[in-house]
């Protein structure tokens, strides 16, 4: 028999990409189609690319990434150049923000801005497709077993802010858990523990995030043999989400482990409902 730890929430997160966070630093109002023609952004390629993705999600599940894992990462190669000069059209610097967070963040450094002469006369936050893309890169290589695929990709994503030197993306939770689960193919229990605490760390997380890493938390901890704070984790995690199933069948295993009961092997797959 094995234990399975599940590699992520695939099909519980709404990975859309409107551009809903559009605002200006100097007036609030949003760029008008004139002043944003939609074929005037390097990163529009890869909000085409995304959605076609997600448009197979719903009946092909995982395996419906795998058609699209060139176009992926072609087009999440090419996000550094989203962050540079390229980002500003016209009069217009855009910022590629992660969720209503960041944007906030982002408009609200821009407003301070007092350079004396800046490059452009207002600011619009748009959506960033690239975390969610990272995202699905990095879970479809988990699943399929390659995690030094997975870490790659899944470190592009972490390391793209709007914000510098703060830790605001509402998909920083899932690729920091997803992370984890990478180490946990590698069998690198240290590795993943640091993942999972980087991303409990994170500011406002919300109860099914914070739940799912503190059960990832928990089970590189039983791995390191260290059961009691395994424990602690699991049970922490079901404050934030009561009567999940698999923490409290990590919780049974921990008992019949300290009972003298034998170590069981590791198994990853992706089921949505845990």
């Amino acid at each position: 028999m094995t234990r399975r730890l599940f590699a992520g929430a695939l099909m519980a997160i709404a990975l859309a990409v409107p551009l809903a966070f559009a605002a200006s630093a100097q007036a609030q109002a949003p760029a008008s189609p004139a002043e944003a023609p939609v074929d005037a952004h390097p990163w529009d390629a890869a909000v085409t690319v995304l959605k076609a993705t997600q448009a197979d999600l719903p009946t092909g599940g995982i395996a419906a990434i795998r058609a699209h894992i060139p176009d992926l990462e072609r087009v999440l190669a090419d996000a550094p150049q989203s962050y540079g000069p390229a980002a500003t059209v016209g009069d217009v610097r855009y910022v590629l923000v992660d969720g209503p967070t960041e944007a906030l963040a982002a408009m609200a450094a821009a407003a301070a801005d007092k350079s004396p002469a800046p490059v452009a006369r207002r600011t619009v936050a748009v959506a960033n497709p690239y975390p969610a893309i990272s995202f699905l890169l990095g879970t479809y290589y988990n699943e399929t077993g390659k995690a030094h695929e997975a870490l790659r990709v899944l470190n592009i994503g972490l390391s793209l802010s709007a914000v510098k030197g703060a830790s605001l993306g509402q998909t920083l939770p899932i690729l920091l858990s997803e992370k984890g689960t990478a180490y946990v193919v590698l069998k690198r229990w240290p590795d993943s523990l640091a993942a999972y605490e980087e991303g409990l760390k994170l500011p406002g997380l919300q109860d099914r995030d914070r739940a799912r890493l503190l059960r990832g938390r928990g089970f590189a901890l039983t791995e390191l043999g260290r059961l009691d704070e395994a424990e602690t984790a699991y049970q922490d995690s079901l404050t934030s989400e009561p009567g999940n199933a698999r923490a409290l069948t990590e919780l049974n295993y921990i008992r019949r482990v300290r009972a003298g009961g034998p170590r069981t092997a590791t198994e990853i797959t992706t089921n949505p409902k845990q």
